[in-house]
């Protein structure tokens, strides 16, 4: 019996030929994000969103992965702001961690700058008591209020 061509079989396609290695380099933005929903914690993200021009852009570029990224991982607490007396301007107390890229976001943070902005250290307001108090603390801002000078501050941590 020979052996026929079926028409209602499709021929069998052709494979591509690669013309050299596969690299990261040649990824579709589409799955390089899809790669970094895998990582484990936005500061391993970042980390990674700081290796090259073309990954920051990927990431900075795109709402929709950042806003998904957020709702797989959770942020990690990277400290407290505290008062610890009275009249001192709040202080950032940085938690104890084993990541070492939550320890990297932590150190190349910068939240004791602003706070420390507060003191007034070039004497443009020598008059105004430096009575700060936490009044709220949300995204990532703190609320601090001076009530004896009638003076709000929203302060925001910065990482590096």
């Amino acid at each position: 019996m020979s052996r026929g061509i079926d028409p209602t079989e499709l021929p069998a396609a052709k494979s591509p030929r690669l013309s050299g290695p596969t690299t990261i380099d040649s990824l579709d933005e589409d799955i390089l994000l899809e790669i970094f929903l895998h990582l484990p914690s936005l500061a391993t993200l970042l980390r990674a969103a700081l290796t090259c021009r073309s990954w920051r852009r990927a990431v900075a570029s795109s709402p929709a992965f950042r806003r998904r990224f957020r709702e797989l991982h959770r942020a990690p607490l990277l400290g407290l702001v505290a008062e610890p007396q009275r009249d001192a301007v709040p202080a950032f107390a940085p938690a104890q961690h084993r990541d070492r890229d939550v320890l990297a976001a932590i150190s190349g943070g910068d939240f004791g700058f602003a706070l420390t902005a507060l003191l007034d250290p070039q004497g443009y307001a020598p008059d105004v008591p430096l009575h700060w108090h936490i009044q709220d603390c949300r995204d990532g801002y703190l609320l601090l209020a001076n009530w004896d000078a009638e003076l709000l501050a929203a302060v925001k941590a910065s990482t590096h």
